[in-house]
């Protein structure tokens, strides 16, 4: 099977804020201070100790929803858990150990389907090589940085770090966008987390929520002022907004680059005993042909 690569689906937002994340006074100091002491062995342990870690013998309905999403998305299988906590979410940690986790709010709100469009996206910040960055943030902008010692960060590093977690979540949307091949899926995950009740879930009318969406839109673009409201709203916070979510992967998956990609994904491979550049014999832990150079 293809693998998306992320360079195809990158959203521009999140390498512009990562840019200027990296020119912030401050930033190198910070993560080398963090990496100085991040340990992931107490967080692994702290995984292993107080969540299920989910495979194909523990929870087995749940496991088999992530290897096709690794497959299509090109990484390593995380480790991956299920915490108790009735809040739906679900997040990615880690450098080397990288592990995925979601809670039993959002297994209880989501269906399989569900799931796996917000596994897809949590994968997809594997593919991004999002995780350290975002591990990083998650300790340093909550009470951990305390803890750390990490408490020299700027105000204006803050506010750097939450604006580029909140333009990462861009990249992955379209990664999961990837992995279901439409919007409606990832889109219906928003109104979900909006609602976060499962007993009305049904009853969400996805045509009157993307109404909402564009109304939205229509808000910010009513003036400077407005602009600047809701940017102050959000200016805190590691998420966009879920309607803006919405509204931006039904834009991103009518684009003729959403439908090369699907394209791409569906062509049939070619058999991997034999270079599709000059069908010459190859063998299998070839990277490039050895007769022609093409990638394998």
């Amino acid at each position: 099977m293809k693998s998306a690569n992320p360079r195809d689906y990158y959203h521009p937002q999140d390498k512009s804020a990562l840019d200027s994340l990296k020119q912030v006074p401050g930033f190198s100091m910070a993560l080398k201070a963090f990496m100085k002491v991040f340990n992931e062995n107490m967080i692994h342990g702290l995984n292993m100790s107080n969540k299920i870690r989910i495979s194909d013998g523990q929870l087995p309905d749940l496991y088999r929803l992530l290897p096709p999403i690794c497959q299509k998305l090109g990484i390593r299988e995380p480790e991956f858990y299920l915490e108790m906590d009735p809040a739906p979410n679900a997040y990615t940690f880690g450098d080397t150990i990288i592990s995925i986790t979601v809670t039993s709010g959002l297994v209880d709100l989501m269906n399989e389907e569900e799931i796996s469009t917000v596994l897809a996206h949590e994968c997809g910040h594997i593919a991004c090589h999002h995780v350290l960055y975002h591990t990083m943030a998650r300790m340093v902008l909550g009470t951990g940085a305390n803890l750390l010692g990490l408490d020299m960060l700027t105000t204006a590093l803050q506010f750097a770090l939450f604006h580029w977690e909140r333009c990462s979540e861009f990249s992955c949307d379209r990664a999961a966008a990837i992995y279901m091949e439409d919007s409606a899926s990832v889109a219906r995950v928003m109104s979900l987390l909006a609602s976060g009740s499962q007993k009305i879930s049904s009853q969400i009318n996805m045509g009157l929520y993307m109404e909402q969406a564009a109304e939205y839109r229509q808000l910010l673009n009513r003036s400077t002022w407005d602009k600047a409201l809701q940017y102050l709203a959000l200016m805190n916070q590691n998420h966009p907004f879920l309607s803006v979510r919405a509204a931006e992967i039904q834009d991103w998956c009518s684009t003729k680059n959403f439908h090369n990609i699907m394209r791409y994904m569906h062509e049939e491979a070619p058999d991997d005993g034999i270079c599709p550049g000059c069908a010459a014999p190859v063998e299998k832990e070839w990277t490039f042909c050895r007769n022609c150079g093409k990638k394998l």
